[in-house]
């Protein structure tokens, strides 16, 4: 009971760096992704079946979730969880975005975290287990944002997490990057200007981020949030 850590959008980017750094570590992974092809590539790297399997699902509906958390509870091995699939959706943003669009975004990004974690609560709570939300630097402060449903989700998953702390039978905690140093933001920030990069400081390296979750799920305080901005924790 309770060996294995479920990492949501595992399959690619920063998910994908989280799950190798805990099967470095030791622990047994379950990749939760929507891309079916990447899943199975991404498991195979791992080590197949001996170290990590893949579940397919669709995170940015409640019925994708509901599903996908009952078939990791018919597993019953689940000690952990890591809240990591999320971003922003393609095309327009809130206000320009219909309803539909921007009510998935929040779907993904805040409702799917808390759902799962709902659901999966009394299998974490029989395994002492421990459950790391994955935030951003969008969902802190108060300037203007590209995609507010997004930053608005962010900084609900914030809040959500802290308003754990409470709690001692599943310890819930987050870590809230900056730009992380994946494929995308490392284009993005190559096409800044200088005063652009220096607001918003060195990309942070995903393997810092997987390191921190990693110790989070070990040892962590429940509602305890580490921000890693500029690169660096602060």
């Amino acid at each position: 009971m309770g060996t294995n850590i479920v990492v949501t959008g595992g399959a690619a980017g920063l998910g994908y760096a989280i799950a190798e750094e805990l099967v470095a570590r030791g622990r047994g992974v379950v990749l939760l992704d929507r891309d079916e092809t990447a899943l199975k590539a991404s498991v195979e790297r791992l080590g197949g079946r001996d170290r990590a399997v893949g579940l397919t699902g669709d995170l940015s509906t409640v019925e994708g979730v509901r599903t996908a958390a009952s078939a990791l509870l018919a597993r019953g091995d689940i000690g952990g969880l890591v809240n990591n699939a999320g971003g922003w959706l393609p095309d327009e943003q809130y206000p320009d975005a219909g309803p539909e669009r921007w009510m998935a975004a929040l779907t993904l990004n805040l409702t799917a975290p808390m759902l799962l974690t709902h659901l999966l609560w009394p299998m974490l709570s029989t395994a002492a287990g421990a459950v790391v939300n994955i935030g951003s630097s969008g969902g802190l402060g108060d300037a203007a944002y590209g995609s507010p449903e997004y930053g608005a989700a962010k900084a609900g998953l914030h809040r959500f997490t802290t308003s754990l702390a409470g709690r001692t039978d599943v310890r819930v905690m987050a870590v809230v990057p900056g730009w992380i140093g994946l494929e995308r933001a490392r284009k993005q920030w190559a096409a800044l200007t200088g005063p652009e990069r220096d607001e918003v400081g060195p990309l942070v390296h995903p393997e810092d981020i997987a390191a921190a979750v990693c110790t989070l799920l070990a040892s962590g305080r429940a509602g305890e949030v580490v921000e890693m901005l500029n690169g660096h924790r602060p």
